[in-house]
C-alpha cells in the first residue's frame, strides 16, 4: 500500500492527520488522498485559464484514473516506485502525482517546494515532476546532473527555453516536457527532451484523440475529458500521434494582414540570444501592428538586432522581422513560470521604453 515520506518520517494512509500537523500547507493534498480512499466520485480543480478564464471545474474519478493510467503506461511505472513531489501541494499537478501513486501503488516522497529541491534529495527516486523555474535554478547551481539519478523526469507548467532544452538533452535519463491543462486532467502528451529542440515533437499518451479546427488549433478528447471535445487555443502541426506546438492563437500578431506567430520566430532566433526574450508588438500607423523584440537585461547592440532581422527575414519575410529591440530589467511571470507577455509589454510601455 502507498506510503508517504516527509522529512525522514514515513506515514501510512491511516496516519495522514499526523502528517497534516507537521506539514499544514499540504492539507489540500492530504484531503484529496483521504477523499480518494473514501471513494469520492468527483473533485473540484482550479483551472489556470489555458482554454478560457480561470474557473473551478468538476473532474470525476474516472477522468483521474484514465489520466494516471495513461501516464503510467507511457512511462512504465510500477508498484513501489519512489515518486518525488516537490511542487506546491495546492496545485493540481501535486494532486495528480498523489493520484498516480494511489492508482499504481507507488510511494510518495513529499518535499516542500523550493527553487532547487534536489539539494534535499538523498534517496533513490524513480519518478519526479518539476516546473521550469526549478530546472533553471539547478542549471545555475550546477547540480543538474542529479536528475540522472531519476528514471523519469517531467517538466511542466510552462515551455522550456531552447537553451535549457539543449542542456537537459545531454543528460543520460528520461526527461519529458509536458503538454496539458487542468481541463485534460494533467498532461495528454510528452515531449522527449533529446536531440535538437527544433525537431522535438509531443507524443500522445494512450487513448488520447486529437484534431484541429479551421485555424489549426488543437482539439482533444478521450476519457480524460469525459469524452467531450476540448478546443484549445494552441496552434499545432500534427503528424500521426505526434504534434509540434507552433504557438497560441491569442498571441498572433496581425501586421498588415499577415498573421505572425511569435513562438515560431522565437524558436528560429533562440540560438542567437543568451538572455531571456520574447517577440511582441507595438502599434504601426500603416500596418496596424509590427513585431518587436523584448529582452531582459542589458540593451541589445544594433549589430545583434540586425543579425536577428536578417535571419528572420530569410526564414519568413521582412514583415516578420522585429523592427526594434527593447529591454526590461525583469519579466512578469505566472506562478508556474510562464511569461506574462502582455503585462511585460505594458510594463515596458510604462517605462517609456517603447515610445
Amino acid at each position: 500500500m502507498m506510503k508517504i515520506v516527509f522529512q525522514g518520517s514515513e506515514y501510512q494512509l491511516d496516519t495522514l492527520d499526523d502528517l497534516r500537523q507537521r506539514y499544514p500547507e499540504a492539507s489540500k493534498l492530504l484531503d484529496f488522498i483521504q477523499d480518494w480512499q473514501q471513494g469520492k466520485p468527483s473533485y473540484e480543480f482550479q483551472t489556470s485559464g489555458s482554454t478560457s478564464s480561470p474557473k473551478v471545474i468538476d473532474v470525476n474519478r474516472e477522468q483521474i484514473v484514465a489520466s494516471a493510467r495513461a501516464t503510467g503506461q507511457f512511462l512504465e511505472l510500477k508498484k513501489s516506485d519512489q515518486v518525488l513531489c516537490c511542487l506546491d501541494p495546492q496545485f493540481v499537478a501535486s494532486l495528480m502525482m498523489a493520484a498516480r501513486c494511489l492508482i499504481w501503488n507507488m510511494d510518495l516522497a513529499l518535499e516542500k517546494p523550493s527553487a532547487n529541491p534536489m539539494t534535499a534529495i538523498k534517496n533513490q527516486i524513480d519518478f519526479a515532476s518539476f516546473v521550469p523555474f526549478q530546472v533553471y535554478q539547478m542549471i545555475a547551481d550546477n547540480n543538474l546532473h542529479q536528475l540522472e539519478n531519476i528514471r523519469n523526469v517531467l517538466i511542466g507548467g510552462a515551455p522550456l527555453t531552447p537553451a535549457a532544452f539543449g542542456t537537459l538533452a545531454q543528460l543520460n535519463t528520461n526527461i519529458y516536457a509536458t503538454y496539458g491543462m487542468t481541463e485534460t486532467v494533467s498532461h495528454i502528451a510528452l515531449m522527449p527532451v533529446k536531440g535538437k529542440y527544433s525537431q522535438a515533437y509531443y507524443h500522445l499518451l494512450p487513448n488520447i484523440v486529437i484534431g484541429q479546427d479551421d485555424e489549426q488549433c488543437l482539439k482533444v478528447s478521450g476519457a480524460v475529458t469525459n469524452h467531450n471535445t476540448l478546443q484549445t487555443n494552441d496552434i499545432v502541426e500534427i503528424t500521426g500521434r505526434t504534434f509540434r506546438w507552433l504557438g497560441r492563437r491569442d498571441h498572433v500578431i496581425n501586421s498588415g494582414g499577415i498573421k505572425i506567430h511569435p513562438e515560431q520566430l522565437e524558436r528560429k532566433i533562440a540560438n542567437l540570444l543568451s538572455s531571456d526574450f520574447f517577440i511582441s508588438w507595438q502599434a504601426n500607423e500603416k500596418l496596424g501592428n509590427e513585431c518587436i523584440l523584448i529582452t531582459k537585461g542589458a540593451p541589445m547592440a544594433i549589430e545583434k538586432l540586425e543579425e536577428i532581422q536578417k535571419v528572420v527575414t530569410e526564414a519568413f519575410s521582412k514583415h516578420h522581422a522585429p523592427k526594434r529591440a527593447v529591454n526590461v530589467d525583469t519579466f512578469e511571470h505566472t506562478a508556474s513560470g510562464k511569461i506574462k507577455r502582455e503585462e511585460t509589454r505594458i510594463k515596458a510601455l510604462k517605462l517609456g521604453q517603447l515610445g
